[in-house]
């Protein structure tokens, strides 16, 4: 915490000195008019309006004067003509035609006229239309390039070692989504149902609809997995879901209007956020997030109300919610939550026609009811389908909210792990330096509608994030929470809500972005420019230059490290070669002991045996829980050979089956299906060994596994 105040200073410094800089600007700019321009009409007026406040300022002992800044004569005109051609460009975006702009021979540049005038290349950010195109050019391809480089920094840990090396931090999730992209890829080989698969918890199978299963992602990618592994695709997928994220998000902010730097800073925060980097350890489908600046975008469109493409935007929108959805339903949830909180705010300031926006949105969501209608059914009512699924108390401590994450340089672990779920649950860890900055920023700009939606977003999702208890170091604080009402509605009940701080990310960065774009759209862009406001020929420099440090300043504690990698397990040779072939005739394979969500070794097995070849016997998923209200659960339910496997593996001692157990466990093995009972060479190999000897008998030794050929007792 002293470091991070430490840090703070400089943060602090340059956001005093960009307020001061703006001041200085703005009376710079307008402290010019008091006496009017010589021979100019408009300055004319200004030195009257002047004179006439001086006269009543005197006699209220202080003065205020209203001052309207002027032109010289011989720049009337020139004036007058650039903004004929601005009411011209708005009258082409109004009727929604591509409008055109020719400067008048003769005239200067707008940046000719200096920072006093409000022309077309100044204005059209602000009133830019959702059509506007945003080239892209070499400096674009750097910042996508940096969001690459940046990308594999934090994988640098898997490159090369794909398949030998896995992301500890996230306990066995790492191999969960391999085994889902493997599955993905099984489907499609042999034309099998895309929402199902039985190659985990056989017989009963797993719905993938209501699993995390990245359908989105894994079945576009099945040439790529049946090409390489699914080791490759998790990779990819990470790879391109957190450099894409960034570079979606630094598309978004310039289709906004929001110049290249403050682009790419904020584009980078939404990609490497600390929420991000934590998520990486083992959740893809939080990670690969860049279709939600593309919908954001796309209902913005809608809002503009143009008849005359209203159908295509339509069908774009549904399509990418559609595609979305099969990538993950949780972010495309929190996201329409965060813009129904921004919308709000830009409704009640008139930026919204919600009238406009209401055909459009109408006619994709019944495309997207159409489209959805199946997928949905199955994850609610199909096989292997659950209601709900119950999670203990998930709300972010205050202090994460300022503190710092585990995968930051300079981190303290065990700090970061105090006020965090786990290491892929650490959706806050802002930073103090990052909200003094953010706090400044706000309080500069805070007139501007979209920053006070912004800064709604942040303030609401993260109050949300807090859950059902406001703690702060652990200890109630009595703040009241926003979450407790909002507990038991439906969906909102299967999210956690420290998710929701991820909210914040994509607002923290508009607002960083917009910040920076302020800074230097307040700054004269040439020394001509400076000269004409008197101000020194540094000063064309100095307010990019002071938000831009204060910004990488304030993001220093949150860039990230690289996520820890550590050795998997080696995947026995019996399923690297042929040897499983002569043991798998259409029955599962019961790992020892059985694959859960603390063992999932046997997901790598699969893999490597001609890619979900064979079943396997329970596995780690979400499914139901087997009691009449349909509940979910994490595993399968248990049955008592699981259970007993189970417990001879934690105590590591032999334990011999009674005759009552061994017919019970024979009755399990028929239920499974199961042809083969596979135990690998492991530090519990023996006990586990002579335990199962008890049961079914001398096992068979082939290659690196011990083999109990048990298919005689399905017959």
């Amino acid at each position: 915490m002293t470091w991070a105040l430490r840090l703070s200073l400089p943060v602090v410094l340059c956001a005093l000195a960009l307020s001061w800089f703006l001041a200085r600007r703005e009376s710079a700019r307008f402290g010019r008019a008091s006496g009017g321009e010589a021979g100019g009409v408009a300055g004319g007026v200004a030195g009257r309006v002047g004179g006439e406040d001086a006269e009543h300022g005197a006699a209220g002992g202080q003065q205020f004067r209203l001052q309207v800044l002027g032109y010289p004569v011989d720049r009337v005109e020139e004036a007058l003509q650039r903004l004929d051609s601005q009411i011209a460009v708005n009258d082409a975006l109004l009727r929604g035609a591509a409008p055109t702009s020719s400067h008048p021979a003769g005239t200067r540049g707008a940046r000719a006229l200096g920072p006093t005038v409000a022309s077309a290349e100044t204005v059209a950010p602000a009133t830019r239309s959702a059509d506007a195109a945003v080239g892209w050019g070499w400096v674009d391809l750097a910042v996508v390039a940096a969001y690459v480089a940046t990308a594999l920094h934090v994988l640098s840990g898997l490159i090369g070692r794909t398949s030998t090396g896995y992301l500890s931090q996230g306990v066995q999730d790492h191999q969960a989504f391999e085994w889902y992209f493997g599955a993905s890829a099984h489907n499609v080989s042999t034309l099998s149902n895309p929402l199902f698969s039985d190659r985990q918890n056989f017989p009963d199978g797993v719905n993938l609809m209501a699993n995390a299963a990245v359908t989105g992602l894994g079945i576009p990618l099945a040439p790529l997995t049946l090409a390489t592994s699914a080791h490759v695709t998790f990779f990819v997928v990470e790879l391109l879901g957190l450099a894409g994220t960034a570079a979606a998000w630094f598309w978004f902010l310039r289709r906004r209007g929001i110049g290249r730097t403050g682009a790419a800073v904020g584009g980078w925060f939404t990609g490497f956020a600390p929420a991000m980097v934590s998520h990486a350890n083992g959740h893809p489908n939080f990670v690969a997030l860049f279709l939600i600046p593309v919908i954001i975008d796309r209902v913005w469109r809608l809002a503009d109300g143009n008849g005359a493409r209203r159908l295509r935007d339509s069908v774009l929108l549904a399509l990418l919610v559609t595609w979305q959805v099969f990538i993950g339903e949780e972010p495309l949830l929190l996201a329409a939550v965060g813009m129904l909180l921004a919308g709000l705010v830009l409704l009640v300031h008139g930026r919204i026609d919600v009238r406009r926006m209401l055909p459009g949105a109408t006619i994709a969501g019944a495309i997207c009811l159409v489209l959805l209608a199946v997928p949905l059914w199955w994850q609610f009512f199909g096989r292997q389908s659950y209601t709900s699924i119950y999670h203990p108390p998930a709300g972010n401590d205050l202090a994460a909210l300022w503190g710092r994450a585990t995968r930051t340089f300079g981190a303290d672990p065990w700090a970061s792990a105090a006020v965090s779920m786990n290491r892929t649950e650490e959706n806050a860890f802002f930073g103090v330096p990052l909200w003094l900055l953010v706090g400044v920023i706000v309080l500069v700009l805070i007139r501007r509608p979209v920053v006070q939606a912004l800064a709604a977003v942040v303030l609401l999702a993260c109050w949300l994030s807090l859950g059902e208890q406001v703690l702060l170091h652990g200890q109630p604080t009595g703040i009241p929470s926003l979450w407790a009402p909002l507990d038991q509605l439906p969906v909102l009940e299967n999210v956690l809500p420290t998710r929701f701080a991820m909210i914040a990310v994509p607002a923290v960065a508009g607002l960083l972005a917009v910040g920076i774009d302020a800074a230097v759209r307040a700054a004269p862009s040439r020394r001509e420019d400076s000269a004409e406001l008197d101000l020194p020929t540094w000063w064309p420099r100095i307010g990019a230059g002071i938000v831009t440090a204060a910004a990488v300043v304030a993001l220093l504690p949150v860039l990230p490290t690289a996520l820890q990698v550590d050795p998997r397990p080696a995947v026995p040779t019996f399923f690297t070669g042929d040897a499983w072939r002569n043991f798998s005739h259409g029955g599962s394979i019961l790992a020892v002991p059985p694959t859960d969500i603390v063992d999932a070794r046997a997901f790598d097995w699969q893999l490597a045996a001609d890619t979900m070849a064979f079943p396997l016997v329970e596995g780690y998923f979400v499914g139901p829980d087997g009691q009449p209200d349909r509940g979910g659960q994490y595993g399968a339910s248990r049955r008592p050979l699981s259970l007993w496997l189970y417990d001879v593996n934690a105590a590591n001692v032999v334990t011999p089956a009674t005759e009552a157990q061994r017919l019970q466990f024979n009755a399990d093995l028929r239920a499974w299906r199961t042809d083969a009972v596979v135990l690998p060479m492991r530090p519990q190999t023996a006990a586990l060994r002579d335990s199962l000897v008890t049961v079914l008998g001398e096992p068979q030794q082939v290659e690196d596994v011990f083999v109990w050929d048990v298919r005689e007792l399905r017959s």
